[in-house]
């Protein structure tokens, strides 16, 4: 895995629970949840392939543009929790997501099999995280403030990519081979994605019972 290709699994992560945490705010059964991560799944693959045609050289600019993306993302969340706009927030997040995927893509050396991989995990994650989202409704801190402070983490971590993004680039990568080695990384991701295909499988037909 390249570099760019490590911080694009990295954020899509972020945004895809970001994106299922705002989707909490309205009611979807099971059957159209897995039409909309189907949607938003697809919708990445292809836009992570259309941008890996981009032959623009960014990678010296990726410090600062972090850090745009992190600031950004702060103040959207801020203004929109203190006016209580949950729309204007949605559409915000898919904008940064699309920005972030397409710049991130067009550095990245991702292939077919790895985009197909971070399309599923974005789908994954994106179901799994919705499903939760019935639990936080009955927390006691108020759903639109488990979201800011979720947004608030996520920009955090942005922040810190964007400090430490030119140190990260000048590592030297040998160093961690045999931890590579021993860390089995995409074995582990294949046992997350059929854990995960089981439990939405048994959603689906215990959903589908109830009816």
């Amino acid at each position: 895995m390249d570099l760019m290709g490590g911080y694009l699994l990295v954020l899509l992560v972020l945004f895809a629970a970001n994106i299922a945490l705002l989707l909490g705010n309205s009611k979807i059964n099971n059957l159209k949840l897995l039409v909309v991560s189907a949607i938003f799944s697809i919708f990445t693959f292809v836009l992570m392939n259309l941008s890996s045609n981009i032959n623009i050289e960014l990678l010296d600019y990726f410090g600062y543009i972090f850090l745009v993306i992190a600031i950004l993302t702060f103040c959207i969340m801020a203004y929109c929790t203190k006016n209580n706009n949950s729309k204007v927030l949605f559409y915000s997040v898919i904008i940064i997501f699309i920005i972030m995927t397409v710049l991130l893509s067009s550095q990245s050396s991702l292939d077919l099999f790895n985009s197909i991989l971070y399309s599923l995990l974005f789908f994954i994650i994106l179901f799994v995280v919705y499903q939760l989202t019935k639990l936080l409704h009955h927390a006691k801190r108020q759903y639109s403030v488990i979201i800011g402070e979720y947004m608030t983490l996520a920009s955090i971590l942005i922040f810190l990519f964007a400090l430490t993004y030119y140190s990260t680039l000048n590592l030297n990568y040998t160093m961690f081979s045999s931890f590579l080695i021993l860390t089995p990384t995409y074995q582990l991701i294949y046992v997350i994605i059929g854990i995960v295909v089981v439990l939405v499988a048994g959603v689906l037909i215990n959903d589908m019972r109830g009816k």
